[in-house]
């Protein structure tokens, strides 16, 4: 384990103990709430998976906004695979069913989610959506996220810089229907094509849901395209922890050599920076998120008027900057597993 990550995970384990002397104090808080008559809301939250390391620090700021209200309970269910669309939709209908307060959701699918918000907020639950967008936002209370589009731009700007702005490109796509990723990837590319000089190899091949498909995709793409790459983009964590993975057992050479840009931290992203093999990461505050998704939702279920967009700012991380105290925070943030 390296210090960075052992350091962090000290403090959090401090954290954990406090957190659940705190959340002892809330759960009596909201029973004598409950018990006085008081209204306590009933707040779902659902990500887009919970098996990444992103996901785990949406929760402790989800969980940190309840943790600070008295009148706040919040659920935390998602599906375990981030291709698992059909049992969203099986969450968010099970959270209507049971007349929660509000959802705060991430959507898988920008399309096939937008019914089943329709029907919360036809049955008088409103929806706040969070870090991908649907297709179609109307009717929903307001959109938490990092601001997609000019993350994906800042890491193109920074690929372009790396390479002097000429030389032959890869992006390694996520998801289709991923708004969040399509977003970042269309940011990239317009950020591409203000240099002439810089050729995409390929740019339609989408790695899927999980980390696997990435190392499959990215020893396919490396194996038609090592001899001639310059420079690769890899949208979000998935897809540029399992092309360091392919990187790193490449024989010819390429980890550190071919420019790699990625979006999002966690453990191997981390170590990717530190080593130089992962160049720069597009860092989003998952913490933060969590945080705002909720207190937006407690705040519009209270009567107050809310923003219909809240923006999470983005960082870009650099192996250069590795150590500063403020990336650090971004690479290993608060988590609940």
């Amino acid at each position: 384990m390296t210090k960075p990550r052992a350091f962090f995970l000290m403090i959090s384990s401090v954290m954990c103990l406090v957190a659940l002397g705190v959340c002892g104090c809330q759960r009596a808080s909201r029973s004598a709430s409950a018990a006085s008559g008081k209204k306590v809301y009933r707040i779902a939250v659902i990500p887009k998976g919970t098996s990444h390391d992103f996901w785990y620090s949406v929760h402790a700021g989800a969980r940190k906004a309840a943790n600070e209200l008295d009148d706040v309970e919040i659920t935390w269910t998602g599906p375990e695979s981030e291709g698992n669309t059909r049992r969203q939709i099986e969450i968010v209908e099970g959270f209507i069913a049971n007349g929660y307060d509000g959802i705060c959701l991430a959507p898988l699918d920008a399309v096939a989610l937008r019914k089943p918000v329709e029907q919360a907020i036809a049955n008088g639950i409103p929806v706040v959506i969070f870090d991908s967008a649907l297709a179609d936002l109307s009717g929903t209370v307001s959109y938490v996220a990092t601001n997609n589009y000019r993350g994906g731009k800042v890491a193109g700007d920074y690929l372009a810089k790396l390479l002097d702005g000429k030389g032959e490109i890869i992006l390694m796509r996520y998801a289709v229907n991923s708004e969040s990723t399509e977003q970042r990837e269309q940011g990239f590319l317009d950020a591409i094509a203000e240099h002439p000089e810089l050729h995409l190899l390929s740019a339609d091949k989408h790695a899927g849901p999980d980390e696997q498909g990435a190392i499959e995709l990215g020893e396919n793409l490396l194996t038609d395209f090592g001899d001639r790459v310059d420079g690769i983009f890899c949208p979000n964590q998935s897809t540029a922890s399992g092309m360091l993975t392919v990187l790193e057992r490449d024989i010819r050479g390429l980890a550190g050599k071919v420019k790699f840009v990625g979006f999002d931290a966690g453990e191997h992203i981390a170590q990717g920076l530190k080593k130089g093999i992962l160049h720069a990461t597009v860092l989003q505050d998952p913490v933060q998120m969590g945080y705002d998704a909720v207190r937006t939702m407690y705040d519009h279920l209270r009567g107050k008027e809310v923003p219909s967009r809240v923006e999470v700012p983005e960082t870009l991380a650099t192996h250069e900057d590795f150590d500063d105290p403020r990336i650090q925070q971004l690479l290993y943030p608060e988590t609940v597993e």
